[in-house]
C-alpha cells in the first residue's frame, strides 16, 4: 500500500513539474552528444556501419582494449588483448601529421616466413620520421614514440598517411 501511494506521489509530482526544467536537461544531454559525437553523427551508409563495427570491437568480453596514447603522440590505440603484441593506433588529428594510422604487428611470423626484419629500417625514435608505407623494425629497446614507452617487445610497423 505505502509502494502504490509513494508511485502515485511520483506520478503526480512529474505531471505537475514544470516542462521546461525536463526539456533544460535534454537540451544540455543533446548539446553534449553533439559536441562529443557530431562527426560519427553525420556519418552515412557504409562510413556508419563501419564505425558502429568498430565500436562493436570494444564490447564487453572483447578482445580489444581501448588505450589513449595522447598524452604520448595525440594518438587512439586498439590493442589485442591476448598475446598484447598486435595494435593500431589513430591519429586525433591527422591534419597534423603524416602517420596518421600506425601498424603495430608481431614480427613472429614474418621472421618464420624467412624475412630478416634486422634489414628492414630501424623504427625512428621520434615523432613525424616514418616514411608511409614503409615498414620499420622496433628491437624493444627504446622508447617507441607513438607509445610514449619503452615496449620491450619487437614489432614491425608501418604507418599510413590519409589526410
Amino acid at each position: 500500500m505505502i509502494l502504490k501511494k509513494f508511485l502515485l506521489v511520483g506520478l503526480v509530482c512529474a505531471f505537475l513539474a514544470p516542462t521546461n526544467v525536463f526539456a533544460a536537461t535534454d537540451a544540455e544531454e543533446l548539446s553534449a552528444i553533439k559536441n562529443e559525437f557530431g562527426a560519427v553523427l553525420s556519418l552515412k551508409g557504409t562510413a556508419r556501419k563501419e564505425i558502429n563495427a568498430i565500436a562493436n570491437l570494444f564490447a564487453p568480453g572483447s578482445k580489444l582494449a581501448a588505450i589513449d596514447a595522447t598524452k604520448a603522440s595525440g594518438e587512439y590505440c586498439m590493442l589485442e588483448k591476448v598475446t598484447k603484441h598486435n595494435m593500431i593506433h589513430f591519429a586525433s588529428n591527422p591534419e597534423k601529421t603524416h602517420e596518421d594510422i600506425v601498424y603495430y604487428l608481431n614480427p613472429k611470423t614474418f621472421i618464420e616466413s624467412g624475412m630478416d626484419v634486422n634489414k628492414l629500417p630501424k623504427h625512428p625514435k621520434s615523432l613525424g620520421k616514418m616514411t608511409p608505407l614503409q615498414w620499420y623494425y622496433y628491437d624493444g629497446t627504446y622508447v617507441e614514440p607513438h607509445q610514449g614507452t619503452q615496449m620491450n617487445k619487437e614489432f614491425v610497423i608501418m604507418t599510413v598517411n590519409l589526410k
